[in-house]
């Protein structure tokens, strides 16, 4: 039996669940707790395989050094956080071990990179289920607010922004899909998927959302106008026909980006009079809540306020730092400090430079060459888009980061087996 394989078979199971969340529709799912049990196998499988092969059962990549400091600094948080309520395991603290377990289980498993390609293509076909949602949320007129449309039945994407915001990171995964198809049918059906992903961005009226989207696409144009002209040209044509199908009320709130981007980036509070619009409010809520998060970290720089700290000792001081801030730097600088900031920044990072360096040394492979280069956009729109979200290292961010570091792990182990015999320095000497 190949305990490897099954590991990381039930791997990819738990990630399918971990981003569908049938139980969310069939909640007869609930008491089966599949997502747990399909986690728990993949551990047990590769613990065999490790014990079987005499191997390590953590590979050390660049994320999951990353990782393992992001748990040991969370405990710390919540044992010296200067608010913390109890030291006890609590939500935030589930959140985060549960994606740094993701995360350290990717770099354990995706040993070749097939596999790191299998991953990106189960996550792939997962988030087909929030397309085909948002289409049918669309055609129901299913919509949040005025003509906003409401976000599927997942947690990580049930409100327009979290919608918006998750479409534009896995938008450029459908590109890439598109670019190594081997059939004219299976391309229209994965540029057909990016179309719909930007007519849900659209939709939802989020203007995070289309700040991240035009963020992602000046990455886009410059490469797509050199290798993918036909399909370019197509989504111009696409998004013509777009527009006109976005509701007036969604165009509006996109006209106030200029003016909310300025407010938002102002170092003051602005007083307004009169009747104040809800995107107005929206942004001077957004842009209190980010002023009182930052001087609450300029307080505790150290471990932060922890990861359940309770409000009431400084919502006197700072009112609007109750809840969550709409800024995941923010936020992790909040529940850990200048220590968290700099975690969280350092996963942007990795993703960012590990996709670059695969694509560098990709030699003749055009599969790796791209992956490398849709991580690299990937890791842009979790930079724009995490900038108005409230959940840092959520499970996408980690699943981007454990492929892109098991993947730059694969290349340069290959390239030194390559040294070793004599092949290219610098090209590995197979596909992987």
């Amino acid at each position: 039996m190949n305990f490897s394989l099954w590991s990381f078979r039930f791997l990819l199971w738990y990630i399918c669940i971990l981003l569908v969340q049938p139980q969310n529709r069939f909640t007869f799912l609930w008491p089966l707790h599949i997502a747990d049990i399909s986690f728990i196998l993949a551990i047990g499988f590769h613990v065999l395989a490790c014990l079987e092969a005499q191997r390590p059962l953590v590979r050390l990549g660049p994320a999951t050094i990353l990782t393992l400091l992001l748990m040991v600094f969370t405990m710390l948080s919540q044992w010296f956080g200067v608010y913390q309520i109890h030291a006890g395991w609590c939500a935030t603290t589930d959140y985060i071990m549960k994606n740094a377990a993701l995360l350290i289980m990717i770099e354990a498993t995706a040993i070749t990179a097939q596999r790191v390609m299998a991953t990106q293509l189960v996550a792939l076909f997962a988030t087909l289920w929030w397309v085909k949602g948002g289409l049918r949320l669309s055609a129901m007129g299913a919509t949040y607010s005025g003509d906003r449309l409401m976000g599927a039945a997942v947690s990580m994407i049930e409100n327009p922004n979290g919608f918006a915001y998750m479409m534009c990171v896995f938008l450029p995964l459908y590109l890439w899909a598109y670019q190594q198809a081997p059939k004219k049918w299976i391309k229209v059906f994965f540029l057909a998927c990016a179309l719909a992903s930007i007519y849900i961005v659209f939709q939802t009226g989020s203007r995070t959302g289309l700040v991240t989207l035009v963020a992602i696409g000046a990455f886009l144009l410059p490469y797509y106008g050199r290798n993918h002209f036909k399909a370019l040209a197509i989504i111009a044509v696409a998004l013509y026909f777009i527009l006109p199908l976005t509701g007036e009320k969604n165009m509006a709130r996109f006209r106030t980006i200029p003016q909310a981007v300025a407010a938002f980036l102002s170092p003051t509070r602005v007083q307004e009079e009169g009747p104040v619009s809800q995107e107005d409010e929206s942004t001077e809520e957004r842009k209190r809540k980010n002023i009182d998060s930052w001087g609450l970290i300029k307080e505790n720089i150290v471990f932060g306020v922890g990861v359940n700290a309770d409000p009431n000792k400084f919502v006197e001081r700072f009112p609007m730092a109750r809840g969550e801030v709409h800024c995941e730097i923010l936020r992790a600088g909040v529940i850990m400090g200048i220590v968290g900031m700099g975690l969280y920044v350092g996963f942007i990072v990795l993703i960012f430079a590990c996709g670059n360096w695969c694509r560098a040394h990709a030699g003749g492979w055009a599969t790796l060459h791209d992956l490398g280069w849709t991580f690299q956009i990937q890791a842009v729109a979790i930079a724009i888009g995490g900038a108005f979200c409230p959940q840092p290292w959520h499970s996408p961010m980690m699943l981007l980061a454990g492929s892109a570091s098991a993947l730059y792990g694969i290349v340069k182990a290959e390239q030194a087996r390559a040294g070793r015999t004599g092949g290219r320095g610098g090209v590995p000497a197979r596909p992987l």
